[in-house]
């Protein structure tokens, strides 16, 4: 285990962190100091524990998708490579081989369980416990192995990764569907989204999504989903807070009247 350890913005500023409880966001904080090289911790529960936050916390961290946790007791740090990017020559590898066979890293630098078949995308089997050592090597080897196309351009343009958007997208709008195929037409709506975001990342755009009782089915029955999002007219009005959280009131009276 190392003595420093690094969070990213990207995280812990999001809605999605901020809302819950501060013990639960402290014990977050402390596993992350806990963690060794490969953002496991051996002992959550004492963790949990020796800094005064309850079993509840360390609770909602697994369901809100901050952690993963094994059968055994160990979890991970979700984003951890995200947070910290250690030199090879001065990591020392994880114990909890096992544990780690069960994960796969996503283009995005997000651990995935792929023994939770909503995770799972179509496109990606798990990798080796060497393809996780480093990003550069997961994606070389996945490419090698046929395990995703080698071309991600769309009618002729520049390469751009359309799968990072859905790791993203999987990862941050834990509300909704998880997104399972990649084809062309979503390709494209990503690459249209992009223009439309104008400097915002999608990481922002998800958060706020995530963040909306309307939009993720929490105040109604109706719920958005990846393509909705996509489309222009409906991202806009999303960028416009048209369906960001207020007091009392349906956000723009819950408006339906937009593309499908």
């Amino acid at each position: 285990m190392g003595n420093h350890r690094m969070f990213s913005n990207s995280i812990i500023d999001s809605d999605k962190f901020l809302d819950m409880p501060l013990t639960t966001q402290a014990l977050y904080f402390h596993l992350g100091m806990k963690a060794d090289d490969d953002g496991f911790v051996g002992n959550p529960k004492k963790v949990t524990r020796s800094v005064n936050c309850t079993e509840d916390d360390l609770k909602i961290l697994i369901a809100k998708g901050f952690l993963i946790a094994f059968e055994s007791g160990v979890i991970v740090i979700t984003h951890w490579h995200i947070h910290n990017s250690i030199r090879k020559d001065r990591k020392k590898d994880t114990i909890f081989l096992d544990e780690k066979k069960q994960l796969f890293l996503s283009e995005s630098m997000v651990y995935i369980d792929s023994t939770n078949e909503n995770n799972c995308l179509a496109t990606i089997r798990q990798p080796t416990v060497n393809q996780l050592s480093a990003q550069e090597n997961l994606s070389e080897n996945m490419l090698s192995e046929g395990k995703i196309s080698s071309s991600t351009a769309v009618d002729g343009e520049q390469s751009y990764d359309y799968q990072a958007v859905v790791d993203k997208f999987n990862s941050i709008c834990t509300s909704l569907p998880k997104v399972k195929y990649l084809n062309n037409k979503r390709r494209k709506a990503i690459k249209n989204a992009q223009k439309v975001l104008d400097g915002m990342t999608f990481d922002e755009l998800f958060a706020n999504i995530e963040s909306s009782d309307f939009l993720t089915g929490r105040s109604g029955k109706w719920s958005c989903g990846f393509d909705w999002i996509l489309k222009p007219s409906n991202l806009t009005k999303i960028l416009e807070g048209n369906y960001t959280n207020f007091s009392g009131s349906n956000p723009s009276n819950a408006v339906y009247t937009e593309e499908w």
